[in-house]
């Protein structure tokens, strides 16, 4: 089984200037910035996002396509525009601009962890243990990573590997989801009597996951996590 649950690595726009601003206000001012200079990709890329932190991802996703189209090196705009396609429930071309995010930048864990993520909602257990691996060897501390590894590995059957992921994610702090406990919990039972497995307490009942907000708000800060708007169905 995959776990469908996580918080997405986001980088946001640098506010340096503008943090007294709105959000609407910066909105505008990126529009008045790109009408001012249309062939600058970091203006555009400023503009989109700020309209997918807004929640317009119609618009957000012209943004971003645009400052792609004036610079397609542009590493952070692949990764926002990844979001905004996981946001819309394109997952597919989520995984494709991230792909594009890793050759950009490829030391960064950010984009090989929201392709992680992509391959999930895909149902590609393989890639997915891929991707989580890569991100741990760039971030060893990420707990949510290892979380994520787990889930692949339990899908793959790797019952005591999954569990020793899951074991390192509860140590760096990374509560794990119910149902993957659960369901690694009752498999070792059956094929690894004896093993420990990863006890905790539980915050909240256990409920159905939605998939989470979407991958990936790139900028020059990174590091900080998502306050993106529910992810949308595409049209």
């Amino acid at each position: 089984m995959l776990c469908k649950t996580s918080s997405i690595n986001n980088w946001r726009e640098d506010v340096t200037v503008t943090s007294d601003l709105s959000l609407a206000a910066r909105i505008a001012a990126a529009q008045a910035a790109v009408a001012a200079t249309p062939q600058s990709a970091a203006c555009h890329f400023r503009l989109g996002t700020l309209l997918y932190r807004a929640g317009q991802l119609k618009a957000a996703t012209d943004a971003l396509e645009a400052a792609l189209r004036l610079d397609d090196t542009l590493g952070r705009a692949w990764v926002n525009l990844g979001g905004v396609l996981f946001a819309r429930w394109d997952f597919a071309g989520s995984l494709r601009a991230n792909e594009r995010a890793i050759a950009a930048l490829p030391n960064a864990p950010e984009p090989h962890f929201n392709a992680g993520l992509c391959h999930l909602y895909l149902g590609n257990a393989a890639a997915m243990v891929a991707c989580f691996r890569h991100v741990i060897e760039l971030d060893p501390s990420n707990g949510a990573a290892h979380h994520h590894l787990a889930a692949g590995l339990n899908a793959l059957g790797e019952r005591v590997a999954a569990n020793a992921a899951l074991k390192r994610a509860a140590a760096l702090g990374f509560s794990p989801d119910p149902a993957l406990l659960k369901d690694i919990e009752k498999a070792l039972a059956k094929s690894e009597p004896g093993t420990s497995v990863v006890t905790m307490e539980i915050d909240g009942p256990e409920k159905d996951v939605i998939p989470p907000s979407a991958p990936g708000l790139a900028s020059t800060a990174a590091g900080d996590h998502n306050d993106n708007p529910q992810p949308e169905k595409s049209y």
